[in-house]
Formats: C-alpha cells, sequence, structure tokens
C-alpha cells in the first residue's frame, strides 16, 4: 500500500512537472548570476574598448590622409589656375604673332591692284639687297610659325594637364568621400539620434552599483533570489501620473521606421514642472545618454507582482534624489526639460515589466530595446496599460 502511494505521489509530481512550465521560473535572477553578467559586461566593455582605440587610430589615419589629399587638392587648383593663365597669355601671344604674320603676308597679297609685296622685294638696287628683302619676309614668317607652333603646343600641353589635374582631383575626391563614408562607419554608434540610448560604460557602471545596492539590501549568497531572497521591493503596486498637470504628446507606437518606447508628455510650466516618481520604488541610475540627456531609472513592483523598470529622459535637471533612494509618490525626480536629442521640452516616460541590466530578457539595453519591442508587439503598451492617462493628445489633466 505504501508502496502504491509512493508511486502514484510520483506519477503526480511527474504529471505537474509536465504541466507547468518551466518558464514560471524564468523571471528568477540569483545574485551570482548577476555578479556573473557583470564579469561578462566587463570583459565586454574592455573588448569594446579596445575596438574603438583600433577604430580611433584608422579614424585618425583617415583624417590624416584627408587632410593630404586636401591639400593635393588645394595645390591642384593653383596648378590648374596657373594653367589657366598660361593659356590665356598664350592665346594672346598666338594672336599677336598671327597679326604680325598676317602683315607680313599681306606683302603677298595684291591691294589696289598693285603688288606690294613684288614692289618691296623688286624695290631693291641691286640681286643683294633682293635677296636680302625676301630672306627677311621668309625669317619672319618662319619665325612667326615656329612660335606660333610652340605656343600651341604649349596650349595643348597645358590642356592636357588640365585634364590631368581635373581627373586626379576627381579620384582624390572620391577618395576622400570614401574615407569619410568609412569614419561615418567608424564613428557610428549603437544608439541613433533621437532613441535614448545609454553607453556600454553606463551600463556597466549601473550593474557596478546595482550590486552594491543588492548587498545593502541583503543580498549575500550566489544563490539568493534577487526579489525574493533579498531586495524585495516594497510596493502597493499602484502606479500614478509623473505630473500634477501636463498632456499627451506623442503616445508609444513605431514612427520614422523604429518604435518610440514611451510616453511623451507636456505642461504649461515647461522646465519648471516637477517631475513625481509614479509610485513606491528606488532608484537604480541617474545617467546620461549618448546625447546629453539627464535621466533616471526607477525600479517599481507592480500589483501583478512584476518588477517593473520607468525611465525619466530629458530632464532639465535633477530634485534631491540619489542612486538607491527609495521613492514614493511624493518624492520629486527633477524637472521636465529638453537634454539631449529632442524637439521641445517634454518627459519621455518609458515604464515596461522588466528590470533593466537585472532580468536575463533586458540584460543589456540592446535586449531591453527587443523586450519592449515584443511586449509593444503582444499589445501592452507600457506606462499606457497601467496609469490612466487621457486617450488623445493635448488633453489636459489636473492632478496625478
Amino acid at each position: 500500500m505504501r508502496k502504491k502511494i509512493i508511486n502514484i505521489s510520483l506519477i503526480l509530481l511527474l504529471t505537474i512537472s509536465m504541466i507547468v512550465p518551466t518558464s514560471v521560473f524564468a523571471e528568477d535572477v540569483t545574485f551570482g548570476q548577476f555578479q556573473d553578467d557583470l564579469a561578462k559586461a566587463q570583459k565586454e566593455l574592455e573588448k569594446n574598448q579596445q575596438s574603438i582605440n583600433n577604430s580611433q587610430n584608422q579614424i585618425n589615419a583617415d583624417n590624416a590622409t584627408i587632410r593630404n589629399l586636401k591639400s593635393e587638392i588645394e595645390a591642384m587648383g593653383v596648378e590648374t589656375s596657373e594653367l589657366q593663365q598660361q593659356i590665356a597669355n598664350s592665346n594672346i601671344s598666338i594672336a599677336e604673332r598671327k597679326q604680325q604674320t598676317k602683315d607680313i603676308v599681306s606683302y603677298y597679297q595684291m591691294s589696289q591692284g598693285e603688288n606690294v609685296y613684288l614692289e618691296y622685294v623688286f624695290g631693291g638696287e641691286s640681286i643683294t639687297d633682293l635677296v636680302y628683302r625676301l630672306s627677311i619676309v621668309e625669317q619672319i614668317t618662319e619665325y612667326n610659325e615656329k612660335v606660333m607652333d610652340e605656343l600651341e603646343n604649349l596650349i595643348k600641353a597645358n590642356e592636357q594637364r588640365k585634364q590631368e589635374l581635373a581627373e586626379k582631383e576627381k579620384e582624390y575626391e572620391n577618395k576622400i568621400n570614401s574615407l569619410n563614408a568609412e569614419i561615418g562607419r567608424l564613428t557610428n554608434s549603437v544608439s541613433k539620434l533621437g532613441e535614448l540610448s545609454p553607453s556600454l560604460e553606463t551600463e556597466v557602471k549601473t550593474k557596478k552599483e546595482l550590486v552594491e545596492s543588492y548587498k545593502a539590501q541583503g543580498c549575500k549568497n550566489r544563490s539568493d533570489v534577487i526579489g525574493k531572497d533579498c531586495a524585495v521591493g516594497s510596493s502597493n503596486g499602484q502606479f500614478s501620473r509623473p505630473i500634477k498637470t501636463g498632456y499627451i504628446t506623442s503616445f508609444i507606437g513605431y514612427r520614422w521606421g523604429s518604435l518610440h518606447r514611451g510616453l511623451d508628455m507636456g505642461s504649461s510650466l515647461g522646465r519648471n514642472t516637477p517631475l513625481y516618481s509614479i509610485g513606491y520604488g528606488k532608484i537604480t541610475s541617474i545617467w546620461k545618454d549618448g546625447a546629453g540627456a539627464n535621466n533616471v531609472n526607477v525600479e517599481y513592483k507592480g500589483r501583478d507582482g512584476k518588477y517593473y523598470t520607468a525611465i525619466y529622459a530629458h530632464l532639465s535637471r535633477y530634485g534631491n534624489i540619489y542612486k538607491g533612494m527609495d521613492v514614493t509618490p511624493n518624492t520629486i525626480l527633477g524637472y521636465m526639460g529638453d537634454t539631449g536629442y529632442v524637439t521641445g521640452v517634454h518627459l519621455h516616460l518609458e515604464l515596461w515589466p522588466c528590470r533593466l541590466y537585472v532580468d536575463k530578457e533586458c540584460k543589456t539595453w540592446n535586449l531591453y530595446v527587443d523586450f519592449v519591442r515584443k511586449k509593444y508587439n503582444e499589445g501592452f503598451k507600457g506606462a499606457e496599460s497601467v496609469i490612466n492617462f487621457p486617450n488623445r493628445t493635448y488633453q489636459t489633466w489636473y492632478t496625478k
């Protein structure tokens, strides 16, 4: 009988393990796993820094090459101007020589029924004078023709050199364009203009601060589950609006080829608008993005038991806050602003059910971006889904 009960129990356990998906436990992150992830991120940062150094060295070399090419183009421009002047002078000389030859040749032409040339030639008093006069005319003519030939050859050579310089200048300009494109590729970061994005250094720095924060919240053993065995957030799970009086200027959604991950909101108070925490939570990071935006990250625990990360972006200035600080709905995190890549004073609020840099779904910024896109495509709309906001833009509210 006892053996039968044991067998039934085993069958039940196996059945339950088959029914309950393993993903139930997938969100658990131990303190040890987080420490390992930090170490991995530090190695990635070192590797990334080496790549940056290599890229910067290549950028410096490309810039030096560009400077040399521009100097050569400038020198070619000067030479081209000189050639153009020489061509102009040669054309003037040719015109003068042609006129001189024309005057001489006129002696060969009939004028008013008289052969002036013959009169000049045969006007000599002797055969010697006749030969002399004929020789002078021929010599002058031949000389002028020789000079004109030389000038015309010089013009041809100069025109050929101008063509060579133009082709070389075009070649150098193409090289410069190619080098500038290479520099653009080398200096292009993961973050795009207009897209909130921290650097890898910021990620590592934040993770280090989180390790210290979790230690302060009782995380000691590698097996401690963050949020369960230690660093358990205290919250009623209720979220409220971050400003007392304001309006939505832009909702979450796709625009310009990428997903706008946050709610944008404005206020008639502009930069003097205080920004409140949307609930009870803890500040995990105070940081600037690549464009210089002032941002604050706060971790919350929702009514559904999930942990959320809120990002308050583009602040004009911070409130009296610090990393690791416990916040309430009355805590002023900072003031509305237009720092970073923005077109006007506003608050950009992101709120998604994932602990940034902690949970495996968003332990890096890129994973976080992918996670947000996935959740949005599944129908979750961030702050719009858990906070009561008007459903159209510029509809003002007057209470949190």
